[in-house]
């Protein structure tokens, strides 16, 4: 088969059903096997080719300048599939570009995602009712921080908080619990919402020490923390066990499901959601 398409066709219609080829996308991925991706793009290529050849009989062809000469239909498959392999393996940047196109506008939709995400979640992600936060109330621009007290990185991430609070006074840092490590990382997230109801000052004095603890914490240590900050110790672990603070802390694991997150720490920063440490150049932006 010999095919000739020249680079400017005039026909609407014919234009038309060639771009309606593109329809058939390839949904490539980093992770599919070479095999897999090559037998797609041969498919897509049929595709389009077969899209040209229920036009070889039309009138209209002639006006476009498009001339196709067929050379036996039976030998058209075996053709194009020598083609085709002879021309990726020829130029392998075809396949690169390919996916560094997609990869482009999977990255595009899935910002769109998440945007549309937060936009409906951002009463819950904003909401600091229950105490966890620190700076202004009042302060319109925030950063929402999904942390467990027992992650090392949480803990890193804890140090570039305390500048930005620091450096940008006007900045609210609000805090959810994603207690996920350890038996003790749910302990310390109820003592957090039971100390926070009674006092924010001292939430963010326990925050701090517990963040700036290093290693896995120990009961004992916690224990003194909340000790020295003038409370019972008795008393809290009876607390916290109420169901009052039981469905405060649902309330920020059902938000971190809606928004699947896969670990701590992670961070809300101008309605763009950051999986994992982000330093803080990337909370000063």
């Amino acid at each position: 088969m010999l095919l000739y398409i020249p680079k400017m066709v005039s026909d609407k219609k014919i234009k038309s059903s060639l771009l309606n080829t593109e329809k058939h996308n390839l949904m490539i991925s980093y992770f599919m096997k070479p095999d897999l991706f090559f037998v797609s793009l041969m498919m897509l290529i049929k595709t389009y080719f077969a899209s040209v050849l229920k036009l070889v009989n039309r009138q209209d062809l002639k006006s476009c300048g498009l001339t196709i000469i067929l050379v036996g239909k039976a030998t058209f498959s075996e053709s194009i599939d020598k083609d085709i392999e002879k021309f990726i393996l020829n130029n392998p940047e075809v396949i690169l570009k390919s996916l560094e196109n997609y990869e482009i506008q999977r990255e595009k939709e899935e910002n769109e995602k998440v945007k549309k995400k937060l936009n409906t979640l951002k009463n819950l992600i904003y909401d600091d009712s229950n105490g966890l936060y620190a700076g202004k109330a009042n302060s319109t621009i925030s950063i929402v921080k999904f942390s467990d007290y027992n992650c090392s990185y949480c803990k890193k991430a804890h140090k570039d908080i305390v500048r930005i609070k620091k450096n940008f006074p006007k900045v609210k840092i609000i805090y959810k619990n994603f207690p996920i490590l350890t038996p003790l990382s749910e302990k310390l997230a109820r003592i957090s919402y039971f100390i926070a109801d009674d006092d924010n000052k001292k939430f963010n004095i326990f925050n701090d020490k517990i963040l700036n603890a290093s290693g896995l914490l120990k009961e004992s240590k916690v224990k003194d923390i909340v000790i020295d900050l003038g409370y019972d110790y008795q008393k809290v672990e009876d607390a916290i066990k109420k169901d009052s603070i039981t469905n405060v802390l649902n309330q920020d694991l059902d938000l971190a499901n809606k928004l699947e997150l896969r670990g701590t720490p992670a961070f809300i920063i101008k309605d763009q959601i950051y999986f994992g440490y982000v330093g803080y150049d990337a909370m000063a932006e």
